[in-house]
């Protein structure tokens, strides 16, 4: 569980950055998968990868480490300023849980093609 929320705030880093899996898995020195798999939350990191990957997208490696809860922020909250983003989730709302999923998995498939 901790390294999901790790990996999720590698990926959140690298996207703002405009850093491909594939340049920042160069970056590291491993491959494009080992990468995602540290994103998904699949693959151990061993803090002196974590070390090297805050210092590769400019942050202090207590980012990683923090809860999301522990800096008293909504993590939702910035997503329901958006407009779009609001009217997505209403729209997901109303929709059924197998057709969640399916808007779900095409949004994950629309970003691995990028």
């Amino acid at each position: 569980m901790v390294y999901r929320s790790i990996g999720a705030r590698i990926q959140q880093v690298r996207e703002e950055l405009g850093l491909t899996q594939e340049e920042m898995a160069a970056k590291l020195g491993c491959t494009q998968e080992a990468l995602s798999n540290y994103e998904l939350g699949k693959r151990r990191l061993y803090l002196s990868n974590l070390e090297q990957i805050a210092n590769i997208l400019g942050k202090p490696l207590s980012y990683f480490m923090e809860s999301p809860t522990s800096s008293g922020k909504d993590d939702f909250s910035h997503l329901l300023a958006e407009p779009q983003l609001r009217d997505i989730l209403l729209a997901a709302a109303a929709l059924s849980a197998e057709e969640r999923k399916l808007v779900l998995d095409y949004i994950n498939w629309r970003r691995s093609q990028r």
